[in-house]
């Protein structure tokens, strides 16, 4: 018995010592208003420049876009504003929410509605100086 104990201990020392040195010792899930505040931050993407030697495009370019990721209860957006147009690049319903409708745009307003049995969560974006701002309606 005293033979049993002390492997285990011993497996437990060597679990949480490789653990830690795999993960670090402080490393801790984001709380939910951490993760909110992390998604919130804008990102901003430039297009990549074009090398000298390919030649210049005869299409207009479009004007770098600012990407924002918008988390509601219903669910995750990411849309972004080229030339003026609200664009939805993405959407992820939450856990025991479903898309109902989408307009991704691009248009003066991109939309999405998430619905689940018992509420309705609609994502409108609008651009604003260039910059994506939502609007969340929950019936």
């Amino acid at each position: 018995m005293a033979a049993v104990v002390v492997a285990l201990v011993a497996g437990v020392t060597v679990t949480n010592s490789l653990s830690s040195a795999v993960t670090g010792p402080n490393i801790r899930p984001l709380s939910a208003d951490q993760v909110r505040q992390e998604l919130a931050i804008p990102i901003t993407v430039s297009p990549s420049p074009t090398p000298k030697s390919t030649p210049t495009p005869t299409l207009p370019t479009q004007a770098p876009r600012e990407l924002r990721v918008f988390a509601t209860t219903g669910g995750t957006t990411v849309a972004a504003c080229v030339s003026g147009q609200a664009s939805l690049l993405s959407w992820t319903p939450a856990q025991g929410y479903h898309v109902d409708d989408v307009d991704p745009g691009p248009d003066n307003h991109a939309k999405v509605k998430f619905e689940a049995d018992n509420a309705e969560v609609e994502v409108e974006v609008h651009c604003e100086a260039g910059h994506p701002i939502s609007r969340e309606k929950i019936d």
